[in-house]
């Protein structure tokens, strides 16, 4: 039973009983009616009472319950009690105070929804059991579109200790930082993750490091090889003019010697053309037609190897924005790797596609060694024993540069394929 009906049957039994027992004690007369009109009294005084002091008090009740069903419209009237209408006056500004606070909180929460969904970064939230519990569109994206991403960065970025950084590489080729951080909500710890493809930085970061050795040594060498070149050439003359011994001497050993001056150079310039690629020239070409002519050019050279090279290439064109120089070199660096991973008797296989634009260059040589597939674009780095590193390092370039993905890798049917994706 509520305060309320406590108070209403205590007020109409305590004057039902004094009304009784004045009755016997007083019995009929003049009195009896004084007695009455003074019970009548003392019940509106009681009625009155109870307006001023039980109301209310039903009020706040209504109140508290409003409060834990978060309704904040509910609100204190005036109950003609000094006392009563200072705690209703307390009340109704708390409700007004959580009001306004609740919804600049919303507003903050919505913004930082449309914030986190905007953002260029992954960002997964946790629960207290460490178990994802939300996660943003960039990282929706990704996880639906590549079960590979899934498996390479965010299970393992999961992991993850509080404060923990690590850099993960995507089978594309894509770097991608994540760091595990934490946040205190209602009192007890939860995790976030963070994920930032960095792969840009850190390839802008390498080609400036690379780039200021490769300049210093192009500058020592080619100064170097100008001079012995010049040199020598001038020996060989003066040889062949005035000393017949000297003459056999030079003629025997200086062609040699000024062949490996300018094999230095072109070795020097070949490493210059990284650091000196231009940004691409994009126009309206079609990839197949530049897949064709590519391989026209490689096919007498594969032929010498018995390697038979085949086309898929629809007959619709494939039409992209690109630098059809830049795109050729791609293409036949790709075609010149495979043939050389073959070696001789094998098969190397050309595809295209029109939805997304792109195409698969592949072999059936020995495949890349395990030990090296996570090595493949790394800057200057070959599995070749005089390899230079420079083909793929180009290719790379190019392919960024081109906003393409990429992916070369031996797969589950022993062939080797570069995969590349313009979007």
């Amino acid at each position: 039973m509520s305060a309320a009906a406590k108070y209403i049957v205590y007020l109409v039994a305590l004057h039902l009983v004094i009304g009784g027992l004045i009755y016997q004690v007083v019995g009929k007369g003049p009195v009896l009616l004084l007695v009455e009109m003074v019970l009548l009294l003392s019940a509106y005084v009681g009625y009155r009472l109870y307006e001023v002091l039980v109301a209310p008090l039903q009020l706040l009740s209504r109140g508290a319950g409003a409060l834990a069903d978060q309704d904040f419209s509910v609100k204190m009237t005036k109950s003609g009690s000094p006392e009563i209408d200072r705690l209703g006056e307390v009340y109704n500004r708390m409700i007004d105070q959580l009001r306004n606070e609740r919804v600049t909180a919303r507003q903050r929460e919505d913004f930082l929804d449309q914030l986190v969904n905007a953002a260029e970064v992954g960002i997964i939230i946790l629960d207290f059991d460490g178990r994802v519990e939300s996660e943003n569109a960039w990282v929706a994206a990704r996880r639906s579109g590549s079960p590979e991403f899934a498996a390479a960065v965010l299970e393992p970025s999961l992991a993850l200790g509080a404060g923990e950084k690590r850099l993960f590489s995507t089978p594309d080729n894509r770097r991608v930082h994540a760091e595990k951080a934490s946040f205190v909500d209602r009192g007890f710890e939860r995790g976030f993750v963070v994920l930032q493809d960095v792969t840009a930085d850190l390839l802008r970061a390498e080609k400036e490091a690379y780039g200021k050795v490769i300049r210093m040594m192009a500058h020592e060498v080619n100064n170097s090889n100008a001079a012995v070149v010049s040199l020598l050439k001038t020996i060989l003359e003066v040889a062949r003019e005035e000393d017949p011994e000297l003459g056999d001497i030079a003629r025997e050993n200086l062609p040699a010697v000024i062949l490996r001056a300018e094999n230095m150079t072109a070795f020097m310039r070949n490493f210059a053309r990284v650091v000196r690629l231009p940004a691409p020239a994009r126009e309206r070409v079609d990839l197949n037609d530049i897949l064709r002519g590519a391989t026209e050019v490689m096919v007498s050279l594969l032929s010498e190897q018995d390697i038979a090279l085949t086309t898929d290439l629809p007959a619709a064109p494939v039409w992209l924005r690109a630098d059809r120089a830049q795109l050729e070199q791609v293409i036949i660096n790709a075609l010149t790797n495979a043939r050389e991973s073959i070696g001789t008797g094998g098969r190397i296989h050309v595809s295209s596609r029109s939805v997304p634009a792109g195409f698969v260059i592949g072999d059936d040589g020995p495949g890349i060694p395990e030990a090296a597939a996570g090595q493949l674009f790394t800057p200057f780095f070959s599995t070749k024993a005089a390899g230079q590193g420079v083909g793929l390092t180009l290719t790379r370039e190019i392919l960024e540069n081109h906003g393409a993905t990429y992916r070369l890798a031996t797969e589950a049917d022993g062939w080797t394929r570069l995969r590349v994706t313009f979007s």
